[in-house]
């Protein structure tokens, strides 16, 4: 009988077989041995799926489960159903753990009680490297997570975290025929409902690595129905959770005037969604917020300054 592991690796594929196999003995390589690998062949078109089961034959921790393509967070969804461990770990098919990374994760989860625990990063694009740590440190009820993961600026993504399996709900996955940006806001935003204890701290547990061909690709504008579906969905669901308070509200219409200006990839100020952000009052918002907004009358403006104040800080 095949021994239930205390941590689960979840690992979705799609045309990465150049990367899978560093990323696979990353997780391997872990000081934490107590753990199986889920690997999440998403109807790949490349070698990637052949060479999850040239691993799974090698190795008894390794599962291989094949689906045909419907989305990464779909792909997520399968590797959680999958997993049999106490604990989630995500893992992107192109980035690799730390070999501490698993040791660390399981000490903060069971020392503080936890329900989900983030770490920290290093991105890595050819040879330079840059850690990214997080402003706030400790631990958090799931309310107060949740209104941190709708504040932008926050590193809070799909990856870089460890949680409870028994957190992930049904409902936590976004509606497998609707496909968003920033799906991993969404994602956290349900899991929220469910934490009680989430702590934060600044270990590196994760090693992103950038293309630096796609650099120009990072950030990717999105069409602005896409936005609209986006917060409409966030609304939706934290409505029918009772969860859409005041404050709640006006920090989602905060991030809706930084993403109108920063993320979408043509501005028509006749779209509803555009007319929608603009009726809004911003006496209370952050300073920033409140010039975004002023400047959004005038998109092409808008640009220009964004190209200006890129074009400052790579001075």
């Amino acid at each position: 009988m095949r021994k239930i592991p205390k941590i689960s690796v979840t690992i979705p594929i799609y045309n990465t077989e150049a990367t899978l196999p560093r990323c696979i003995d990353s997780v391997l390589k872990q000081s934490f041995r107590d753990f199986e690998i889920v690997l999440v062949d998403d109807g790949s078109p490349d070698g990637a799926g052949e060479i999850a089961d040239r691993y799974a034959k090698k190795y008894s921790n390794i599962v291989v489960v094949h689906k045909k393509n419907a989305g990464l967070a779909e792909a997520r969804r399968s590797g959680v159903e999958a997993a049999s461990g106490e604990y989630i770990v995500p893992l992107d098919s192109d980035d690799e753990l730390p070999e501490n990374a698993l040791e660390l994760f399981i000490r903060h989860c069971e020392n503080d009680h936890l329900d989900l625990c983030y770490g920290t990063f290093l991105r890595i694009v050819g040879e330079k490297r840059t850690m990214f740590n997080h402003g706030f440190t400790g631990v958090i009820s799931g309310e107060q997570f949740r209104m941190r993961t709708l504040t932008i600026g926050n590193n809070y993504g799909a990856c870089f975290c460890m949680s409870r399996r028994e957190v992930w709900h049904d409902d936590v996955f976004p509606p497998a025929d609707k496909h968003f940006p920033s799906e991993d806001v969404l994602i956290n935003v349900r899991l929220s409902k469910y934490l009680k204890r989430v702590g934060i701290y600044n270990d590196c547990v994760y090693h992103y690595y950038l293309n630096p061909d796609s650099l120009s690709n990072a950030g990717t504008l999105w069409a602005m129905d896409l936005w609209e579906a986006f917060f409409d969905e966030m609304r939706t669901y934290l409505s029918e959770s009772n969860l859409l308070d005041e404050a709640t509200e006006h920090t989602i219409r905060v991030r809706e005037v930084e993403h109108l200006g920063f993320w979408v990839k043509d501005i028509d100020k006749q779209h509803p969604w555009y007319k929608k952000v603009m009726s809004y009052s911003t006496r209370t918002y952050p300073r920033k917020t409140r010039v975004l907004h002023a400047l959004l009358h005038c998109p092409p403006l808008l640009r220009w300054c964004i190209k200006m104040n890129r074009k400052r800080k790579n001075l």
